[in-house]
């Protein structure tokens, strides 16, 4: 296959889908390089001098990575959250019990 005409990402199958052009699937606008340039920091240079698009098997291995990264971001964000309330339950305690101690010692 010419690689002038064929997928930007695998260089196999012929582009079922401009790269730049925004698409919705499942109530989600995408835009395929732009999701590229998120998950992976690529940004793909896209200019007349060849193929602009994106095969429909890429396309979903693209959905599963962006897929992934948000599932993980929004991991890593209910964590954090999980662990600050933790450290501050803890703090709380050790407040509560200095009161006590205070108490007592008087």
């Amino acid at each position: 296959m010419d690689v002038k005409h064929a997928c930007r990402c695998c260089l196999r199958c012929p582009p079922d889908k401009d790269l730049t052009t925004p698409y919705t699937h499942l109530g989600k606008t995408e835009i395929y390089a732009v999701m590229v340039k998120e998950c992976f920091d690529i940004h793909l240079v896209v200019d007349g001098a060849g193929s602009c698009g994106i095969c429909s098997m890429c396309v979903g291995r693209l959905r599963d990575a962006s897929d992934f990264k948000l599932q993980v971001q929004r991991s890593q964000a209910e964590l954090q959250a999980l662990l600050v309330k933790a450290e501050s339950a803890v703090k709380s305690e050790q407040a509560d019990d200095d009161s006590v101690f205070d108490v007592l010692c008087k």
